[in-house]
């Protein structure tokens, strides 16, 4: 515990060196600029489908749960909204969303290349086509996660119709923590390929597993805690008025940008062969 206490106050003071805090500044920005037009494009795909009903309903149960307390309604009403969406506007939409969430990604790079101390290998348009090739790969653990909790809402419905009243609880708590469970690995997964991919040269996958870990961990516990801030303390709308959910929702992504990397710092930090091995190759390149 004193080693694993020593090694987050050293990340932290690393952070400070390598001004992670403001890269986390323009990873939010991306960040903030992507969500809406991404949930726009979700919704029209869900809405789409023969079991909309169903898809819509464990979407915004997941984003309550995903994301702080008192901003989730505005995402949500993406999915409650009638209003008819061209086609040609879902097209233009999904094109940029995924140059701004690559934008995002760009910016968790640079902090990445200096949290290993790397120069600077990759050309502006090779670093772009890796951050979308990141964006796109990482849609595939999330769907997979998906796929598995719509699964396990038809078998909870399902055993909750023939299972004995006395055993109604047990099952209940069984599924949540399974729930817990996916949304914690398909995080870690999606980090660790991230980590994994986001540096010139690509680390090994245990290299970068702990900060995955670390960082889900965080995140967890950093969104109930900001949540419960904007529930209980703040009042981002008398002070913001109409604009007060996204600057919350954008304070949100700083403190997630800025988890990301500090996860990138606190691989660094364990494995400091690998970061040596890592500018050797560098400078042999």
């Amino acid at each position: 515990m004193g080693r694993f206490l020593s090694l987050l106050k050293r990340a932290l003071r690393r952070s400070f060196e390598h001004d992670l805090f403001g890269i986390a500044k323009a990873a939010a920005y991306s960040g903030i600029i992507t969500l809406f037009p991404a949930m726009l494009v979700l919704a029209a795909i869900l809405a789409a489908s023969n079991q909309h009903d169903l898809l819509i309903s464990l979407v915004t149960r997941a984003l309550w749960h995903i994301m702080p307390a008192g901003t989730a309604n505005a995402v949500v009403s993406y999915f409650t909204s009638t209003q008819d969406r061209p086609i040609p506007l879902l097209v233009t939409t999904s094109l940029a969303t995924l140059w701004t969430a690559s934008g995002m990604m760009v910016s968790c790079m640079e902090g990445f290349r200096q949290a290993y101390g790397l120069p600077r290998v990759w050309g502006v348009v090779h670093e772009r086509l890796i951050a979308i090739y990141l964006v796109l790969l990482s849609f595939i653990p999330m769907t997979f996660a998906t796929g598995l909790v719509a699964f396990g809402t038809q078998t909870e419905r399902w055993i909750f119709m023939r299972a004995p009243g006395i055993f109604h609880v047990y099952i209940l708590l069984a599924f949540v923590g399974v729930r817990w469970l996916i949304s914690a690995a398909t995080s870690v997964a999606v980090l660790t390929i991230i980590y994994h991919y986001a540096v010139p040269r690509t680390q090994p996958w245990h290299t970068v597993l702990p900060g995955a870990s670390l960082v889900t961990v965080v995140w967890f516990v950093a969104t109930l805690g900001f949540g419960y801030y904007l529930q209980h303390v703040s009042e981002y709308s008398l002070v913001y008025g109409s604009v007060g959910v996204s600057i919350a929702l954008m304070i949100w992504m700083y403190i997630v940008s800025l988890i990301v990397l500090f996860g990138a710092e606190f691989n660094a930090l364990i494995f400091p062969r690998a970061v040596v091995q890592m500018r050797r190759d560098a400078r042999n390149a």
